[in-house]
């Protein structure tokens, strides 16, 4: 069975990291427009690693989400 503790740190760093994307993508635009290349570069890697780790933590909320949902299933059944 999955802690609830561990559920709740998923669930709340899945917005968290949907800003800090939103923002450093933003930051990217900004800099980009202004014709820093070097700074846009390095944001925008940082905006694509803070991205992969939202897919991340997306796809090991719905994993563990569907595990605890089929251990508390298979509770019901006995």
């Amino acid at each position: 069975m999955i802690p609830r503790f561990i559920l709740a740190i998923l669930v709340y760093c899945l917005p968290l990291f949907g800003v800090v994307f939103v923002v450093l993508i933003g930051a990217y635009a900004l800099t980009q427009s202004a014709g820093d290349q070097t700074a846009a570069g390095a944001l925008w890697w940082v905006a694509m690693g803070v991205l992969m780790l939202l897919v991340t933590d997306a796809v090991l909320l719905l994993g563990a989400l569907g595990l605890r949902s089929l251990t508390d299933w298979s509770d019901n059944d006995k």
